[in-house]
């Protein structure tokens, strides 16, 4: 669609950065302009819209204008090899790789060590882990508290954990890895094996994460539902960090 029948200049000028817009605002202001606009058309131009990046839904019905980057984490070749294999012999599966070292940018005091966190369809889960312990010594099987302590000491430790139901998951670099929004909600839920990242280093990384980049509401209110801590993870935010409540 050609950026005239967009009106992206006129739509950042009326709005701005910072007001949240409803669908019934935007609806309006393309009316101004064209009146009796057919909603089919409407609908293909905020799609149109989201997909050139000039707004992001901030949740059902409600846009701003993006100002935020994307979140794009470096996947290492220890990372790639790890998925290819998995995904060599099992090509049917859902599966998804990170390592919590994403997380270190966001926080004042720097883990000495960082997990690589492996999540496949629990249907496979034991035959995966049998798989990749045929290789490697250092793969954990959802550790408890005390394994996590005595044995997972060093950078090169594998983490597999069942892939939650409708995860937010993102193919890039030809590997899935999950979504912003996803290692927020993790990061949140898994106070065990993520305790280095607990306390003040939590609410830096919230808050240094919407700071700088753009993160959809309604994804991460509906991964924060699927496991169980929607009502937690909002109480969190809003009691703890600077976020402003208009992007919770």
């Amino acid at each position: 669609m050609k950026d005239d029948k967009l009106k992206i200049g006129e739509i950042i000028d009326y709005f701005g950065y910072e007001k949240p817009i409803s669908s019934k605002e935007l609806y309006e202001f393309y009316t101004r302009y064209e009146e009796g606009l057919n909603r089919g058309t409407f609908r293909w131009r905020v799609y149109d819209l989201k997909n050139k990046g000039i707004i992001r839904s901030l949740k059902r019905g409600i846009y701003i204008i993006e100002t935020r980057r994307i979140y794009k984490p470096t996947v290492n070749l220890p990372m790639k090899r790890i998925y290819n294999y998995v995904k060599r012999k099992f090509p049917y599966i859902d599966i998804c790789i990170w390592n919590t070292s994403w997380l270190h940018d966001f926080m004042n005091h720097q883990p000495f060590v960082s997990l690589s966190i492996l999540e496949v369809d629990k249907d496979v889960l034991e035959i995966v882990f049998q798989l990749l312990r045929e290789k490697r010594s250092d793969v954990y099987l959802n550790p408890k508290e005390e394994s996590i302590d005595q044995y997972i000491l060093n950078e090169n430790v594998i983490i597999l954990k069942p892939l939650i139901k409708e995860s937010p998951i993102i193919e890039y670099e030809k590997v899935k890895i999950p979504k912003i929004e996803k290692i927020l909600v993790d990061a949140f839920v898994e106070n065990n094996l993520l305790r280095a990242y607990q306390g003040q280093e939590l609410i830096n990384i919230f808050e240094r994460v919407y700071e700088e980049y753009s993160i959809n509401v309604t994804t991460l209110h509906r991964y924060a539902r699927n496991r169980g801590a929607k009502e937690k993870l909002l109480e969190f935010i809003v009691s703890n960090t600077s976020i402003n409540e208009k992007y919770i």
